[in-house]
C-alpha cells in the first residue's frame, strides 16, 4: 500500500498499563506496518493516551479527549477496543452512535476475545454492525498459527485418516497457588472473562474447532474453585506472605462430541505449572485412523505461545495413476510410505506473529475490497471473491479472519459449559453457530 493507502488505526483503552496489547497489537502492526498505522488513541484520562504515545514513539498519532472526536476524524478506517479488563461495552456503543450521526468512513472494528460484557450485548452489537455495515474482527489469533494452520491442513488431506478422538490438558499458571503480586486484578474478577474457561479454554477449543473443521453436538462439563486463596509472590517466585481470595475457578473438566465425524472430546484445564519439568503446559492429541497430531506448548494460551506440531501418518497420494479421477472427497493412499514430521519455528514469536498473520489478513481483504492486489496471490482475486460489503462470518474455512459471529459461537459454548456445570446436565449445542 502507499502512504495514502495505509489502513489508519485508532485505539480505544490502549494505555501503559495494557502491556498485553501492546506486546499483540502495537508489534504487530509495526510488523505490518506498510499497510497499517496507528494514528489514534483514547482513554478516558487523555494524559494516559498522551503517555503511550510517548512510550511508543506514536509520531503520526493523535491522543483525543472524547470518542465522538475520535471518530469524526474522517481518516481512521479501523478502530482496536483494547479493555484490560476495564468495561468497555459503552464505549463501543458510543463508538457506533457517533458512526452512524457522522456517517463515518469507519470500515473496520476490531475486539479483543474474551468478551467483558454479556452474550446479550454481544448479539445486539453483532446485529448493530451488520446494520451499519462494518466488518467486524475479533481476535481468536490462534485460527493464524503456522502450527494450527498446517494440523488442519494434514487433517483436510486424510494424511491421520478420519480422526477417532481428541484429548487436550492445559495448564493456566494464573490460577494456581501463586499470584505473582504484579498481576491484574481483573483476571480474578469473573465478570471480566479472562478466567480460564472464558479465556484459557476459549481460545483453544476455538482452535480445535478451525482445525477439526467442525463445532460440538454434544457438552458437558465440571467446573472447580478448589483453591479459594493464593500465594502473593515478587517476581522471583519468593512467598511475601500474603494470601489472597480467589474467586475464579481453577479447573475444568469437560467432554463433548463433534458434530463432524461423531468425534469424542475431552479437555482438562488446571491452574498452576506442572510439578514434573517433562510435563508440557498445553497438549492436544488428535487420533486418527491412519495416523496421529499432537501438539504441544509452553503454556495453557494458545494463541500466544510459540508450540511444536509432530505428525505420524501416511503421505496422501493425489496423483495416483488411475484411468479417472478419484470421487469429490475421497482421498488415495499409498499405504507403504509412512510418514513422520517434526514441525517448529524455532525462532518464530507467537506473541506477536499470530497478531501479526491476522493484521495481515484484513490488509489483504482490503486490497481485494479496493481493487489493490498486490499483497494477494493472482490466483484468490476473481471477480467472483472480491468483497462487496462486511463478511459476517469467518466459519471454519481457512481464508479469511474471525468476526464478532464466530465469537458469538464461541460465546454460546463457553456459556453452555458453565451451564452444563451449574446443572449438572449434557447439553446439546449443536445450533449454537447457526445464525440467525
Amino acid at each position: 500500500m502507499t502512504q495514502n493507502s495505509l489502513i489508519k488505526v485508532g485505539f480505544v483503552g490502549l494505555n501503559s498499563a495494557n502491556t498485553l496489547a501492546i506486546k499483540t497489537h502495537c508489534q504487530a502492526i509495526l510488523q505490518v506496518s506498510a499497510d497499517f498505522e496507528i494514528s489514534a488513541i483514547y482513554n478516558d484520562n487523555i494524559q494516559e493516551s498522551l503517555n503511550i504515545i510517548d512510550r511508543l514513539s506514536l509520531q503520526d498519532a493523535t491522543a483525543y479527549p472524547s470518542l465522538k472526536q475520535l471518530v469524526s476524524n474522517s481518516s481512521i478506517d479501523m478502530i482496536v477496543f483494547s479493555s484490560n479488563g476495564r468495561p468497555i461495552y459503552d464505549s463501543i456503543m458510543s463508538v457506533l452512535d457517533n458512526i452512524r450521526e457522522e456517517e463515518n468512513q469507519v470500515k473496520y472494528l476490531m475486539f479483543e476475545w474474551s468478551f467483558n460484557f454479556s452474550l446479550k450485548e454481544a448479539e445486539f452489537l453483532a446485529n448493530k454492525t451488520m446494520e451499519l455495515g462494518i466488518q467486524t474482527i475479533v481476535s481468536l489469533q490462534s485460527r493464524k498459527s503456522p502450527y494450527i494452520i498446517r494440523a488442519k491442513e494434514l487433517i483436510e488431506d486424510g494424511s491421520i485418516g478420519k480422526i477417532n478422538s481428541i484429548e487436550v490438558a492445559g495448564n493456566a499458571n494464573w490460577f494456581g497457588y501463586e499470584r505473582l503480586q504484579k498481576s491484574p486484578a481483573f483476571l480474578y474478577e469473573m465478570n471480566a472473562r479472562r478466567d480460564i474457561v472464558s479465556y484459557c479454554f476459549g481460545h483453544t477449543i476455538d482452535a480445535l474447532e478451525y482445525m477439526t473443521g467442525s463445532y460440538f453436538s454434544t457438552i458437558s462439563s465440571m467446573i472447580f474453585n478448589n483453591i479459594p486463596e493464593q500465594t502473593l509472590v515478587d517476581d522471583m517466585g519468593n512467598s511475601l506472605g500474603t494470601k489472597i481470595v480467589k474467586n475464579v475457578p481453577d479447573h475444568l473438566l469437560f467432554q463433548g462430541k463433534l458434530i463432524k465425524g461423531n468425534v469424542p472430546v475431552s479437555c482438562s484445564f488446571k491452574g498452576g505449572k506442572p510439578t514434573k519439568k517433562f510435563t508440557k503446559n498445553l497438549v492436544i492429541d488428535i487420533h486418527g485412523t491412519r495416523g496421529d497430531l499432537k501438539i504441544e506448548g509452553d503454556a495453557g494460551f494458545i494463541e500466544i505461545s510459540n508450540l511444536v506440531l509432530y505428525h505420524s501418518g501416511v503421505k496422501v497420494d493425489l496423483n495416483a495413476d488411475m484411468e479417472d479421477p478419484p470421487p469429490a472427497g475421497q482421498v488415495i493412499y499409498n499405504t507403504e510410505d509412512e510418514v513422520l514430521e517434526f514441525f517448529h519455528y524455532r525462532n518464530y514469536n507467537a506473541l506477536v506473529g499470530n497478531m501479526a498473520k491476522m493484521y495481515q489478513s484484513i490488509a489483504n481483504f482490503d486490497d481485494r475490497k479496493n481493487g489493490r492486489f498486490q499483497n494477494v496471490s493472482p490466483l484468490a482475486v476473481t471477480e467472483q471473491n472480491i468483497p462487496s460489503g462486511p463478511v459476517p462470518i469467518q466459519g471454519l474455512q481457512a481464508d479469511g479472519f474471525p468476526t464478532l459471529l464466530d465469537a458469538l459461537a464461541l460465546y454460546r459454548l463457553v456459556e453452555n459449559v458453565y451451564k452444563s456445570n451449574a446443572i449438572g446436565a449434557t447439553l446439546n449445542v449443536s445450533n449454537i453457530a447457526q445464525y440467525p
